[in-house]
């Protein structure tokens, strides 16, 4: 007899034990055709159970019990609703692949639950609360959130807790708050039903549910403790209070960022040799049968400035290695970088890089989001000398302060960019060129890539 089966006597009153086989293979999906499933017998304890999308392999408790049902329907939901592999969009690059695991944890739990299914009141297996002392006794504050996500809207919440409540009785305010907002985001993404959030309708590498488990590895993200983390840690409850609102259509100001740059860069970096006919000292003498202009000397011209704008959001990173390179083209330019923290008040998010010959041991790391696009090429235009180039490193995609795109912050973009001959450029190898050329003596005109070009404000002035 398995965990979780359970027995009856026949009229011979021989026991038989009762199973109950899942059959994934009944299931239709709009990404992918039906095919065979190979499932197995496991145990109804936490760890015990997966699906396999890729071979098309389950494992689940085949018992008649209630807690048994529940982890076969979450097992068929994952094989009903989940992508084939944990997909991180570029725009969100910065969220670890255990964090989009336990958003969709989350995600199929809910479905689960909507379905009928009593995960409330079933699905846990009683090792929760030994799981939540050991987490807070070891400060593993980042396993205890992981773990609150995937369990959130079923009865191993309330166990987890119970664990936690026992040793770190000041974290538990925050880790409920959690859960009561993933369950706000829940409501409000299922008011008009689940249609969406359950859908497989191919959506770029996932599907269209799969947004949801975006959506909410977003907000896990915001409690995790990470490198940029600052203010309380673990955050206070309070903190998480308004869900994943913030001020929609709106960038956020700039907070400056201050940073030492104690490194000087050489005198002679950057300098170009150029022919010339003028000089003292004759270089070329070849020149005389070749060149016209008869340009025997060499004049050695000093690579220019400029400002150089880089977004360091999740999509467009930067290393320490491209902020050199982008130097080695450009050696008096100013460098500035930005990103914001969706939904975060105070933080900084653009911090000067290189100014003028004086650069940075190492390249801050971005928050994730873009969030200040605008106010960020502003505040770059107010460091640009006259007559100097003035790159945008950008995939052309802004947002507002909760990290969501609008087209009129496109717009606003895309009219600062055309008004000031900014040179937009998608990646830092493209800006290094644009920058090599202008130190050649070849005028950068005003450029736009992706959503940027592509919008009225810019159009209408390139006509």
């Amino acid at each position: 007899m398995t965990s979780g089966s359970t027995a009856r006597k026949n009229k011979n009153q021989r026991v038989v034990v009762e199973k109950r086989i899942a059959m994934p293979e009944w299931l239709s999906r709009e990404d992918r055709i039906a095919a065979p499933w190979i499932v197995v017998e496991g145990a109804a304890q936490r760890g015990e159970a997966f699906t396999d999308l890729v071979a098309h392999r389950m494992q689940v408790p085949v018992g008649a019990d209630e807690t048994s049902r529940c982890i076969r329907a979450h097992e068929m939901m994952h094989a009903k609703v989940s992508p084939t592999h944990v997909w991180v969009p570029g725009d969100v690059a910065y969220i670890s692949i255990e964090t989009m695991t336990v958003a969709e944890e989350f995600r199929v739990n809910m479905l689960v639950g909507a379905a009928g299914f009593p995960v409330m009141q079933y699905l846990a297996d009683g090792s929760e609360k030994r799981t939540g002392e050991r987490l807070a006794q070891n400060d593993d504050w980042n396993s205890l959130v992981h773990m609150t996500a995937a369990t959130v809207g079923t009865k191993a919440f309330a166990g987890l807790i119970s664990g936690v409540k026992s040793v770190r009785p000041e974290w538990v305010a925050t880790l409920r708050e959690l859960g009561r907002q993933m369950r706000k985001m829940w409501r409000e993404a299922t008011a008009h039903g689940t249609d969406d959030v359950a859908s497989t309708e191919p959506w770029e590498a996932g599907t269209v549910g799969w947004a949801f488990t975006v959506e909410i590895a977003r907000f896990i993200h915001r409690v995790l403790i990470n490198e940029s983390s600052e203010g309380e840690v673990p955050p206070d409850a309070d903190a998480l209070k308004g869900g994943t609102k913030g001020v929609p259509g709106k960038f956020a100001p700039v907070i400056e960022m201050s940073v030492n740059r104690p490194n000087r860069v050489d005198g002679r970096l950057g300098r170009r040799k150029r022919p010339t006919n003028v000089g003292r000292h004759p270089r070329h003498l070849d020149r005389l049968l070749t060149d016209p202009q008869r340009r025997i000397f060499d004049h050695r011209r000093r690579g220019q400035g400029g400002v150089v704008l880089i977004d360091q959001s999740g999509s467009m990173r930067l290393t320490d290695g491209d902020l050199w390179r982008i130097i080695e083209a450009a050696p008096g330019c100013v460098i500035i970088g930005y990103s914001h923290e969706p939904r975060s008040e105070g933080k900084p998010n653009l911090w000067v890089l290189a100014d003028r010959g004086q650069v940075v041991d190492e390249v801050p790391a971005g928050n994730g989001g873009n969030g200040v696009d605008g106010p960020a090429l502003n505040y770059a235009l107010r460091r640009r000398k006259s007559g100097e180039p003035m790159l945008w490193v950008c995939d052309g995609h802004v947002t507002d302060e909760t990290d969501d795109v609008h087209s009129e912050l496109t717009e606003e973009c895309a009219r600062i960019v055309a008004l000031n001959h900014i040179h937009q450029v998608p990646d830092v190898e493209s800006a290094v060129k644009a920058l090599t050329k202008a130190a050649n003596g070849n005028v950068l005109k005003a450029s736009a890539v992706g959503p940027i070009a592509q919008s009225q404000a810019w159009r209408s002035r390139m006509e």
